[in-house]
């Protein structure tokens, strides 16, 4: 949790310091690719993320993402260590156009389809096996999300995003790199 409000709180240092440089142009503009890394938020510990965008019409990118989580459990005494991959297809739709918002932003909302590949297993290191009768799993899943960059110039942003629907439902707070 400390890691998670340090990172947020570097992040609104790196914008409010940044809030001075004039990222004059349109990140979309000639094809630009986007990499965003960092970490996020959820009920399943800490994930740590990277996802790949690339414009496909006006105001419409789609990429993919790959994301890992751990998280301890202690239940009924005995431990447990679920480890979490996703594997994620998206789609987006930037309003910065509708709303008439400057290029140095970016505002947008879309649809992530995901494969989530869950492993459970006892962590004793005695090599007993049990059963685990938690909550986890995997398999596919279908989620929304909402969230805003702030271009720092015209190569790097910081992000923040929220959504549902996935075991990255809290949100990812990053940083985005222009390619």
């Amino acid at each position: 949790m400390k890691k998670i409000l340090f990172s947020g709180l570097m992040i609104a240092m790196a914008i409010f310091c940044a809030n001075s440089v004039k990222a004059q142009f349109n990140p979309y503009a000639d094809n630009v690719k986007m990499l965003t890394a960092g970490v996020g938020f959820s009920g399943w510990g800490v994930p740590i993320f990277a996802r790949f965008v690339a414009p496909v019409a006006d105001n419409i990118t789609v990429g993919g993402g790959l994301s890992y989580q751990s998280k301890g459990e202690n239940y009924f005494g005995y431990k447990w260590r679920h480890t979490i991959v996703g594997i994620n297809a998206r789609g987006n739709y930037h309003f910065n156009e509708l709303l008439e918002i400057d290029d140095k932003w970016d505002v947008y909302a879309g649809l992530g389809l995901g494969y989530y590949i869950w492993n459970t297993k006892y962590d004793d290191n005695s090599g007993v096996t049990i059963d685990y009768s938690g909550s986890g799993n995997g398999g596919f899943s279908l989620g929304i999300h909402v969230g805003g960059r702030y271009f720092i110039n015209d190569k790097i942003g910081v992000n923040v995003e929220f959504g549902g629907g996935t075991v990255l439902s809290g949100g990812t707070i990053g940083a985005t790199f222009l390619l």
